[in-house]
């Protein structure tokens, strides 16, 4: 097996063997009893959860699954929800992390698993984590509608803006000459993703919800349509149908 292979199958052993741990972690946490207080009371407050038969936190989770029979604008609801509540209990942060993991892997796939910076791929993952969890503290009790894709959005800036000030520390050895000039090239102005993405939150209001999380997955996040469809439970025609009507539409 070649060098790339080798690496590849590396991240996917790595971020495997995290997510796993998580996991494990989650199921001795959601099974608690204070599982039980956070999920009754989430239960209360949240519309799309009214009626449905729900135990604990992990009976939350199954619900913002794709196959779920709640619909993708209830999903993004109990995700909002989940949000607001943060200050109430941070069990409620625990439990977006675990839903949003499938999520944070694409971050760092976008990122190339900190290629470039002084992080290995294993530390850089759970810098990840624990950066999304960080943001979820800090944004608990604000009322974002598209809490998910905010979240990873503003994950994935918040991590490349540490990468690049990794690079701009390692780029004092050079002289000044070249740093002014790499300082420049870094900054001509936000990305083309950038500027979807800041176009996508600013019109969400007046955006179909599917065009606009396939299109903010594709471009902002670095998601391929089979990535959000399995996340989605659409089929990855439908989303990119979709992404192009709301590409067309905020871009015309």
């Amino acid at each position: 097996m070649g060098r790339c292979g080798h690496h590849s199958l590396a991240m996917t052993t790595l971020h495997h063997h995290q997510l796993d741990q998580l996991r494990l972690e989650w199921t001795s946490v959601s099974r608690s009893p204070a599982s039980r207080r956070a999920a009754k009371e989430i239960a209360a407050r949240s519309k799309p959860l009214a009626g449905r038969l729900i135990y604990d936190l992990r009976d939350v989770i199954a619900l913002l699954e794709p196959a779920s029979p709640l619909s993708q604008r209830e999903r993004s609801q109990v995700v909002a929800d989940l949000l607001l509540a943060v200050p109430q209990d941070p069990l409620y942060a625990r439990t977006l992390l675990q839903t949003l993991l499938p999520g944070i892997v694409s971050v760092a796939r976008k990122l190339r698993w900190g290629a470039g910076s002084d992080t290995d791929p294993s530390a850089f993952l759970a810098d990840l984590i624990t950066a999304c969890y960080e943001l979820m503290m800090e944004w608990g009790g604000q009322e974002r509608p598209f809490a998910a894709p905010d979240l990873l959005n503003a994950l994935r800036c918040r991590m490349r803006r540490r990468m690049m000030a990794e690079r701009q520390s390692l780029d004092a050895t050079f002289d000044e000459t070249t740093t002014e000039l790499l300082n420049d090239v870094r900054s001509d102005g936000p990305s083309a993703c950038d500027e979807i993405g800041s176009l996508i939150l600013a019109n969400r209001a007046n955006l179909d919800p599917v065009g606009a999380t396939a299109l903010y997955g594709k471009e902002v996040l670095g998601m391929t349509y089979r990535e959000l469809a399995t996340m989605t439970g659409l089929s990855p025609k439908r989303l990119a149908g979709a992404s192009r009507d709301v590409a067309r539409r905020i871009l015309e």
